[in-house]
């Protein structure tokens, strides 16, 4: 028997009333707004009629009230959950948390009983009844409730996509307390869209995805979508990645906190939350009060040099690593401070011609990484120059250890300018993006 066919979202309530009496009217006035053809007085009239008869009390911590009405032509359940508990005339003398309200037709009697008969199996059940007391909110129970019946899940299934919805409700609980902006639910495992489908808080979820077509078309009807680049990456990464691109298209900013859930890449669930300042996380990307946080550069035009980059740590050139440094943005200011080591290959283009979008660019992007020196690009995306020598009149302040002249020459031009810089490490094929002279992000070489 499905009991997701007898309940909804609306008749899944958190109790507040200590009493059995408040407990009970509770439930009816849920059911009540959720079907206005009922009306509150005569329901609540059934139900004690039947308690007085004999206590709906099943199991300890557990009672379920039923009545039957004439003419309704179905079934109807509600849930209740009590964290204080209810003063219940129970057979153990112990406080009922969990409630549970069935209304049938009085012309039913026997799939009246058939149903209760499976309500109560189900809350006889310990390890059943503890995953019910130990939902964070109203959404988490009902989907717990929902899980039930699903039989074209295997087990292990069932079990991934029952901790995904836990996790998700409990960020929504864990955002409410602490009022966060939004949840960012990480979609690189398969089907995440889907289990978030039925969760009535979505419009506080953002769903990050690595921004293919498929994940983008599920994912919008089901929340809104940050794409952040670059699946495969271990889940801290995944989460810094989709701050930076959250923080460079406008959607936080300093001051905000946000609550990030997300997984193993390609695990299939989520088993991880974490609470964020992003002013806290992303200070020297902030740092700059007066500017846009990527100053003039567009966020797509980021996205594009770290998709080069990353490339390029994975692939290198001729079958060996390469360094490289790519300077986005605030060229006029740039400009002052560089030297141009070679002729510029670049001089003498329309902007048309030499944009980073290009996809026919890209390989001479990647080409040209292997000269000395850095790749000069304006914020919109037009490659002014290669081949380009940084002599800032700024030092950077002190890097992590192992970064060499590369990382702190590209530290210091945006130690001096609003620029950012983005840095393919020939040793180790990390990749370090800068802002305000300090790195603010680092992703490790990418597996072939």
């Amino acid at each position: 028997m499905d009991l997701s066919d007898f309940l909804s979202p609306e008749r899944v309530v958190f109790l507040h009333g200590r009493t059995k009496e408040e407990a009970l009217e509770e439930l009816v006035n849920a059911v009540c707004d959720d079907e206005p053809s009922l009306r509150p007085h005569e329901v609540l009239k059934s139900i004690w009629k039947r308690e007085k008869t004999i206590s709906s009390w099943i199991v300890s911590g557990v009672a379920i009230p039923h009545a039957r009405l004439p003419g309704l032509g179905r079934f109807i359940l509600a849930a209740g959950r009590s964290i204080e508990g209810i003063v219940y005339d129970s057979g153990d003398a112990n406080a009922v948390h969990l409630l549970f309200l069935i209304l049938g037709d009085e012309e039913q009697p026997d799939q009246h009983i058939l149903l209760l008969a499976e309500i109560a199996r189900l809350l006889k059940d310990p390890a059943f009844r503890k995953r019910l007391l130990e939902a964070g909110s109203k959404e988490e129970l009902y989907q717990i409730l929902r899980s039930i019946a699903e039989p074209t899940l295997t087990l292990p299934e069932i079990n991934k996509q029952r901790l995904t919805l836990m996790i998700v409700n409990h960020a929504l609980a864990v955002a409410q307390e602490v009022q966060a902006k939004a949840v960012l639910v990480h979609a690189d495992a398969l089907g995440v869209a889907d289990y978030i489908s039925g969760i009535s808080q979505r419009e506080k979820i953002i769903l990050v995805t690595p921004g293919k077509a498929g994940d983008r078309k599920q994912a919008e009807g089901s929340a809104r979508v940050l794409v952040a680049p670059f699946p495969g990456l271990n889940r801290t990464k995944q989460v810094e990645m989709s701050l930076l691109f959250g923080v460079s298209g406008g959607l936080f900013r300093s001051g905000d906190r946000i609550v990030s859930v997300s997984g193993a890449p390609g695990s299939g669930f989520l088993d991880t939350l974490m609470v964020i300042d992003v002013g806290a996380e992303f200070s020297p990307f902030l740092s700059s009060s007066t500017a846009a946080v990527l100053g003039d550069i567009e966020p797509h035009i980021l996205e594009r040099a770290l998709q080069i980059a990353m490339d390029l740590a994975r692939e290198g050139r001729e079958g060996r690593p390469v360094g490289a440094i790519y300077v986005l943005g605030d060229y006029e200011q740039v400009v002052k401070s560089c030297q141009q080591m070679v002729i510029n290959p670049f001089r003498g283009y329309r902007d048309d011609e030499k944009s980073i979008m290009d996809p026919f660019l890209e390989e001479t992007l990647k080409e040209f990484a292997t000269i000395d020196g850095a790749i000069v690009i304006r914020g919109d995306g037009v490659v002014m120059s290669a081949g380009v020598f940084l002599r800032p009149g700024k030092a950077a302040e002190k890097l992590p250890a192992g970064l060499g002249a590369r990382h702190t020459a590209a530290a210091a031009i945006t130690a001096t300018t609003t620029a950012v810089s983005v840095v393919v490490s020939q040793s180790t094929g990390v990749v370090s993006v800068f802002r305000n002279g300090k790195r603010i992000l680092a992703m490790e070489k990418p597996k072939k």
